[in-house]
């Protein structure tokens, strides 16, 4: 039979795959490890997009082209409140279509079955004003007119009770009633969130009054370019109200929560140690093997492989380390984000895009370890090891 029939008709393993398979207990702790160091980067990059995401999450919500701000605020849920005269001399201004007010304010909300007082964000607007971009709101328009109504979001965390049509309790201790419910994720400042008209925001705010708003929505007519308005708006507010279009917006919240917080760092560092203690587990094991394996290894290269084949060898079981362990290690992190959606209500979701990082990745770092112990293999003389 020629050696093309062998190949042909042999059925067995790859010797990368036998030499992995003849010491399981090795073979496991090495896919435990990387499976770990797999689910602890999905972990960190799932976290790390769920806070772009929710960085975001109020502006999404939000009606408009354009947002003024006051230069105090670091991000869109911390707003000290400004002038709304300010928003009446944007209104004036060519291209601009409308001018709204928007209301916002952390206060104090009751659990009625603990009695355990919670932060929660209080949205506040005029019914008139198309600010909002939640369906619900305007199904119950007429409800939140009444007086010490609001809509809860229903998927506030649960610290804050139950959240029914028809429920009772207190806000900044003052007596409301939930007269219906909307879906928005939870901010990464805010895991509860209540929307209300502008007469009950004032009432449930005293010493706050209706001229001092938190945002200032603008939308542009159509045809006019966005960028045009920005700059002739920012030509005539003060400096201590800034305008951005809402791109530039986005943009901001998600550059202070990476780089003025600690979460871009901790994220970051946590994924490198992660791809550190993956190469350290992925070179013990293969050094292991190829110790154990050094005469067999110089047999080979006395009978005439070469050396690209034995790094081929090494190389293979690097890469069948590296599969085996991301998919257990995939699986695991599903889990873990449908837990951290539930816990939180951040928008954290696996993508086919990020799969296809981590496995990138997962390669990369089992590759180089490879690499680095088929140095052994390599310089390895048949006549110094018999």
């Amino acid at each position: 039979m020629t050696n093309r029939q062998h190949r042909k008709h042999w059925k067995g393993p790859p010797l990368a795959w036998r030499n992995l398979m003849q010491s399981k207990a090795r073979l496991g702790a090495g896919v435990s490890a990387i499976s770990f160091a797999v689910s602890l980067v999905f972990m960190q990059l799932g976290l790390f997009s769920g806070v772009m995401k929710g960085a975001t999450l109020l502006y999404d919500s939000l009606n408009f082209d354009i947002v003024l701000i006051s230069s105090k605020s670091p991000e869109s849920t911390y707003v000290p409140p400004f002038s709304r005269r300010y928003l009446y001399q944007a209104g004036g201004t060519n291209g601009v279509a409308a001018a709204r007010p928007l209301y916002l304010a952390f206060r104090s909300w009751r659990n009625v079955e603990t009695t355990r007082i919670r932060a929660l964000l209080l949205l506040g607007f005029n019914y008139r004003d198309p600010v909002l971009r939640v369906p619900e709101v305007y199904q119950s328009l007429s409800a939140l007119q009444r007086q010490d109504t609001l809509l809860m979001n229903s998927l506030s965390r649960s610290e804050f009770g139950p959240r029914e049509v028809g429920l009772k309790t207190e806000l900044n201790k003052r007596q409301v009633e939930i007269v219906g419910l909307f879906s928005l994720n939870n901010t990464i400042r805010a895991d509860g969130t209540a929307i209300v008209s502008d007469q009950n925001f004032i009432r449930l705010n005293p010493g706050r009054s209706l001229d001092d708003i938190s945002l200032g929505l603008i939308t542009v007519e159509p045809g006019v370019k966005v960028d045009e308005v920005v700059q002739n708006l920012r030509q005539i507010m003060p400096a201590t109200i800034k305008v951005f279009s809402r791109q530039e917006a986005m943009s901001r919240d998600r550059e202070y929560w990476v780089k003025s917080t600690s979460l871009g760092y901790i994220i970051g560092v946590a994924v490198i140690m992660a791809f550190l203690v993956a190469t350290v587990i992925v070179y013990q094991v293969l050094s292991s093997d190829v110790n154990e394996r050094l005469h067999e290894y110089a047999t080979l290269k006395a009978i005439g492989y070469t050396n690209l084949r034995l790094l081929t060898v090494v190389i293979q079981e690097a890469l069948v380390l590296a599969t085996l362990g991301f998919i257990p290690g995939c699986l695991l992190a599903l889990g873990m984000y449908h837990a951290i959606f539930i816990a939180t209500r951040l928008p954290v979701a696996m993508t086919v895009s990020r799969m296809l990082l981590v496995f990138g990745l997962t390669i990369l770092t089992c590759s180089a370890s490879g690499f680095v112990v088929a140095r052994k293999v390599l310089v390895a003389d048949p006549a110094d090891v018999f």
